[in-house]
C-alpha cells in the first residue's frame, strides 16, 4: 500500500508542472510487462508480479523512484537551477539584454540577432529554456514583431535560440548534468565536447535570422545600448562564471562548484551595489531567487522520480536489451544507418516531453547499441544528449515553442514548425559535414576508401561548409546528394569484398 501510494504521488507531482503526458507514458510503460509476459516474441517481456513490481519501483533503493535518476537531480541539477534563480532575482540578466542589443544594432537581422545573442548568453549561465525564453523573449519578441517578423517567426527564433542554451558552455542545461550523473564523465569534459557543436548551432540560427531579415526587407533595430548598465552588471555575471570555470578545471565536484557559484553570485551582487553606490537589495530579493530556483528544482525532481519508474521497468523487463538488439538488426550492424535510426528514435521520444526524459530513456538501449558498433562511450552519450535537446522544439509537446508562441501571440503549431526549420538544417549539415571530413582524412567509411571516395567526401564537406554562411539550400541538397553517392559506392565496395589485398594475402 505504501509503495502504491508513493507511485501515485510521483505521478501526480509530475502531472502538476508538466501535464498528463509524462504520467500517462510512465503508467503505460509500467503496465506493459504484465501484458507483455503473455505476448509472443519480439513483444514478450518479463513480469515479476504485482507485489514485486511495486516493491522494485517504489521502496527499493536501487531501482524506480530512488534509483539512478533521483540522485542526479539532487546532486547535479538542483543547485544550478537555484543558481539561475538567484541570478535572475538580482538583475544580473540585464547584462545579457544590453549585450544582445549590441549584437543587433548594425546588422539587418536586428532584433532577431538580439534574440540569438542574448539567448546564447543567458542559456550559457542558466541552462533553462523556459527561464531563457521568459527573460529574453519579453523584450526581443515585441521588437521582432515591431520590425516586421510575423508572431510565429518571432516566437520560433526565440525558442530555437533559447533551446541552444542547453548545450552552451559553461553551465549548459539539465540534460548535460544528467549525462554527467549517468556516466561519471567529468563535467569539464562534457563542456569541451559541447563547445564546437554549440557554436555551430548558434551560427546556423544567426544566419537563418539574417537571411530571413533580408528576404523580408527589414532594417537593423538601432536599439540604444545602455553601456553603463551593461558594465555595472557585468561583474554579477562574470564573477560566478569565472568561479564555475576555474573550479571545474581544478576538478572539483559539480555540486561543490554549484554551491560556490551561488555564493559568488550573491556576493558579486552586493559588491556591485557597494562600489556603484546603489542601495543593496533587501534580503527578500535573494530569498525570492532561492524560492524560484527551489520550486523549479522540485519540479525536476518529481519528473526524475517519474523517469525512474520508466527506466526501472525498461531495464527489469528486458525491453532495453530487445531495443538495443533491434537497432543492430535494423541497421545491419552498420554505423551510419544505426545513427539515423537512433536519431529518429530520440526525436520521437522527445516529442513526448522534456529532453532530460528523452535522454535518460534513450541512453538505456541506444548507447549499448552504438558502443557495440565501435562508437566511444563518451561520444555515444554526447550524441544522445545533443540530439534529445530538440525535444523542447518538436511537436506535439514542444514546451519551448509553446512558451514562445504565448509570448508572441502566434499559433503554436506554426511556431513549433518554424523553430524546427531554424534549428534542424544547421544541425544536420554540421553532423554530416564533420563526418564527411573525417572520412576524407582517415580514408575509411563502411570499408577502406579509394581516391574517388575520399574526393567525394571532401566535396560533400565543402558544400556543407559553404551552406553555413550562404544558407543556400541548393548547396545543402548537393552536399547531401554527394554524400549519398559516396555511401552507395561504399555499399558496392562492401559487397565486392576486400579489394586492397596484395598477392601474398590474396585469399584473405
Amino acid at each position: 500500500m505504501i509503495g502504491a501510494l508513493l507511485i501515485m504521488l510521483v505521478l501526480e507531482a509530475t502531472r502538476l508542472p508538466f501535464g498528463w503526458l509524462m504520467p500517462l507514458l510512465a503508467a503505460m510503460v509500467v503496465v506493459y510487462p504484465f501484458f507483455g509476459s503473455m505476448l509472443p516474441e519480439p513483444f514478450h517481456t518479463t513480469s515479476y508480479g504485482l507485489k514485486r513490481t511495486i516493491s522494485n519501483l517504489s521502496v527499493s533503493l536501487n531501482n524506480g523512484i530512488y534509483g539512478a535518476v533521483l540522485p542526479i537531480s539532487a546532486n547535479f541539477i538542483f543547485l544550478f537551477v537555484v543558481f539561475g534563480g538567484v541570478l535572475q532575482a538580482t538583475g544580473a540578466t540585464r547584462f545579457f539584454m544590453e549585450l544582445g542589443k549590441l549584437a543587433g544594432r548594425r546588422l539587418q537581422g536586428g532584433p532577431g540577432l538580439m534574440a540569438v545573442a542574448s539567448s546564447a548568453a543567458v542559456g550559457s549561465v542558466t541552462g533553462n529554456i523556459a527561464a531563457n525564453i521568459a527573460i529574453t523573449g519579453s523584450f526581443t519578441i515585441p521588437l521582432m514583431k515591431k520590425s516586421g517578423y510575423t508572431p510565429e517567426q518571432a516566437g520560433a527564433i526565440e525558442a530555437a535560440a533559447s533551446n541552444g542554451g542547453q548545450i552552451m558552455p559553461p553551465v549548459m542545461g539539465i540534460v548535460a548534468f544528467g549525462m554527467a550523473g549517468m556516466t561519471g564523465i567529468p563535467y569539464v569534459r562534457i563542456i569541451a565536447m559541447a563547445l564546437v557543436p554549440a557554436l555551430l548551432y548558434f551560427f546556423s540560427i544567426g544566419t537563418y535570422v539574417q537571411l530571413n531579415a533580408r528576404k523580408l526587407g527589414l532594417e537593423s533595430c538601432g536599439e540604444k545600448v545602455d553601456v553603463k548598465a551593461m558594465l555595472s552588471t557585468a561583474p554579477q555575471v562574470l564573477a560566478p562564471l569565472g568561479v564555475i570555470v576555474a573550479m571545474l578545471v581544478k576538478g572539483h565536484t559539480v555540486w561543490y562548484v554549484a554551491f560556490w557559484a551561488i555564493v559568488s553570485a550573491v556576493l558579486a551582487s552586493i559588491a556591485v551595489c557597494v562600489i556603484t553606490g546603489k542601495k543593496i537589495p533587501p534580503v527578500s530579493v535573494y530569498i525570492e531567487g532561492f524560492v524560484t530556483g527551489a520550486k523549479s528544482g522540485a519540479k525536476i525532481a518529481a519528473m526524475s522520480c517519474c523517469i525512474g519508474l520508466i527506466m526501472a521497468t525498461i531495464t527489469l523487463s528486458g525491453l532495453g536489451v530487445k531495443l538495443s538488439s533491434g537497432i543492430e538488426m535494423w541497421s545491419g550492424g552498420r554505423l551510419l544507418p544505426a545513427l539515423l535510426i537512433v536519431g529518429g528514435i530520440y526525436v520521437f521520444i522527445g516529442m513526448g516531453g522534456p529532453s532530460l526524459t528523452a535522454y535518460i530513456i534513450a541512453s538505456i538501449f541506444a548507447v549499448p547499441a552504438l558502443t557495440g558498433m565501435g562508437v566511444g562511450f563518451e561520444q555515444a552519450h554526447f550524441f544522445t544528449m545533443f540530439t534529445t535537446i530538440f525535444a523542447y522544439l518538436t511537436p506535439p509537446v514542444a514546451i519551448g515553442a509553446m512558451i514562445a508562441a504565448r509570448l508572441a501571440g502566434g499559433g503554436y503549431t506554426r511556431t513549433a514548425l518554424e523553430a524546427v526549420y531554424a534549428a534542424a538544417a544547421g544541425v544536420v549539415a554540421g553532423i554530416v559535414m564533420i563526418f564527411a571530413l573525417q572520412v576524407a582524412l582517415v580514408g575509411q567509411y563502411l570499408t577502406k576508401c579509394r581516391l574517388l571516395d575520399r574526393a567525394l567526401a571532401l566535396l560533400s564537406f565543402a558544400l556543407f561548409l559553404c551552406f553555413f554562411p550562404l544558407q543556400n539550400y541548393v548547396l545543402f541538397a548537393f552536399g547531401g546528394i554527394v554524400f549519398i553517392i559516396l555511401t552507395f559506392l561504399q555499399f558496392k565496395a562492401v559487397r565486392r569484398g576486400p579489394v586492397y589485398s596484395s598477392p601474398d594475402n590474396a585469399g584473405v
